[in-house]
């Protein structure tokens, strides 16, 4: 995976994800034909999809167009089924120790939008979050 901080797009083994991208044309692509509905609700709709080994995404379109994106790392503990916050806050520090690798210290604001590595503890997961700008 990789994210150009020029443009937001991210490029993953399976091809590219950016913000110009509609959901007619991410349905069309290699991920958004491999892509499965999670969540439909009025004027957003959530696909799920295996981008490349090791990762895992989700992309959310509201009114037809791209506005979020979130990936994550597998962790070992995945594989086992196993879910502890402990684990999940691991899973956080490898998000953020890979931006910070990848981008530098944050914050990673952009003219397009901005990343970031987040913990939910409602939602039990660690993504990292491009959120683009409207």
């Amino acid at each position: 995976m990789k994210i150009h901080v020029a443009d937001g797009t991210v490029s993953f083994d399976k091809g590219n994800i950016g913000p110009r991208l509609d959901k007619a044309a991410f349905l069309k692509s290699r991920i958004g034909e491999a892509s499965e509905t999670i969540l439909t609700s009025g004027a957003f709709v959530t696909f799920r999809f295996h981008p490349e080994p090791g990762i895992s995404g989700a992309a959310r379109f509201r009114n037809n167009r791209l506005n979020e994106l979130s990936v994550l790392f597998h962790m070992p503990s995945d594989d086992a089924d196993q879910w502890t916050e402990e684990l999940e806050l691991a899973r956080k520090k490898v998000h953020d120790e890979w931006l910070r690798a990848e981008l530098g210290t944050p914050p990673y604001r952009y003219s397009w939008g901005e990343i970031a590595s987040v913990f939910d503890p409602k939602g039990c997961v660690s993504d990292i979050i491009l959120r683009y700008a409207d």
